[in-house]
């Protein structure tokens, strides 16, 4: 009996992988409020009006409404934000410690990997009553550095279970004095930290929300300093109690300390950001938050696209070597999908995978790939120069 026979073949248009680059976390010290929200619940924020619906009001949680308000500020409503309230008894070294099942960890797991920056930040006022316990003999408050260094630990691990982000700490309590804070010196390492000194009103916090809401926007391997992008929204910036304005070059000197600070330009209006520097050696290769979340989507986008080939059939030589047609195919899989979701979009210049054909895979089970990306670069310094020019000599 004749018949025409047709099978519909699958994954020949080379479909790309979507990854959220830009969801934010923010873990932060906040009140439990009556008929409201509960401390110590992991909350999805989709907008200022959501927060409400969810039990978060400005005059029950003012420290926490504030931030999250100049995050959409700055993000628009519809951008996803996952919240953590936290408890005044809870330090922000222990929001960063990973052994602490109730602090960043309990947020980072309830998102399951979805948050890529990460922000936390103490309300010092709160957790230091009177000033009792708050040491600054480094300018800023001490737990932040211990959290820095808690955080490098977190970051990594969940960096090694495939779920990597960025984090930004706020740099709370600065008392003013700029060139006293602990400089990020060369052997420094934890390049998935940053801690921001600054804020849109006067007093010992940090506009931490604003700063996420900023990157939350913004592709990966974009500066959260970069002009063309424009002037943060905030229409006041401070350094603890005094105006930006009128301390001087002090930005200037946290910037150069390693810290992510304010910015103003001479014949521009509006307030911008210094930098994206991390807490890292500056021969770091991943010293910048743009250069490690570029890293992140990498890795994320490698390991969505070879988990899939875990324990499949590895074609074999008669010498025992990797079949070179299937090493091409593999590598070039993983190129598309780079070149597709990546370089595509100016996120990279370009990208190679190889896979070496003489690997003794029957003994170790074990197939090595080497990705190498080729990043965008930066014009952070422009040098121009002028003369008269006589066009009759």
């Amino acid at each position: 009996m004749g018949s025409v026979n047709i099978t519909l073949a699958n994954g020949q248009l080379g479909a790309t992988l979507q990854t959220a680059d830009g969801t934010c976390g923010m873990v932060l010290t906040g009140l439990s409020e009556s008929g409201g929200y509960t401390l110590g619940t992991p909350i999805l924020v989709t907008s200022l009006d959501n927060l409400a619906t969810q039990g978060i009001s400005q005059t029950g949680n003012v420290f926490a409404y504030r931030q999250v308000k100049e995050f959409y500020q700055e993000a628009g409503s519809g951008a996803k934000l996952y919240l953590l309230l936290v408890p005044g008894t809870m330090k922000v070294n222990q929001m960063a410690d990973g052994t602490n099942g109730n602090g960043a960890v309990k947020l980072l797991d309830y998102a399951a990997g979805a948050i890529k920056v990460l922000g936390i930040i103490s309300n010092d006022t709160l957790v230091y009553p009177g000033g009792t316990g708050l040491l600054t003999t480094h300018r800023i408050n001490e737990d932040v550095y211990t959290a820095a260094s808690n955080m490098a630990i977190t970051a990594n691990t969940y960096s090694l279970a495939q779920k990597p982000f960025r984090c930004i700490i706020g740099g709370t309590s600065y008392t003013g004095t700029p060139a006293s804070l602990t400089p990020i010196t060369p052997g420094n390492n934890n390049h998935r930290t940053a801690i921001f000194i600054g804020d849109t009103v006067s007093g010992n916090a940090a506009c931490l929300g604003l700063v996420l809401g900023r990157m939350s926007i913004i592709p990966v391997q974009r500066k959260i300093s970069r002009v063309r992008t424009g002037a943060m929204t905030n229409s006041a910036a401070y350094l603890n109690a005094t105006t930006l304005e009128s301390t001087g070059g002090d930005a200037g000197v946290i910037a150069t300390q390693g810290y992510m600070t304010w910015k103003i330009y001479a014949q521009r209006s509006g307030y911008y950001i210094s930098g994206d520097e991390t807490i890292s050696d500056v021969l770091n290769d991943y010293r910048y938050l743009s250069r490690g979340r570029v890293m992140d989507k990498v890795q994320v986008l490698a390991y969505q696209t070879f988990v899939q080939e875990v324990d499949d059939e590895i074609p074999i030589n008669t010498d025992g070597t990797l079949d070179a047609g299937f090493c091409k195919w593999l590598s070039s899989q993983m190129e598309n999908q780079i070149n597709n979701t990546m370089t595509a979009n100016n996120e990279i210049s370009s990208v190679s995978c190889y896979i070496n054909p003489n690997q003794n895979i029957l003994s170790t089970n074990t197939l090595s790939i080497t990705i190498g990306i080729v990043p965008v670069g930066y014009a952070t310094v422009i040098n121009v120069t002028l003369s008269f020019v006589n066009p009759n000599a």
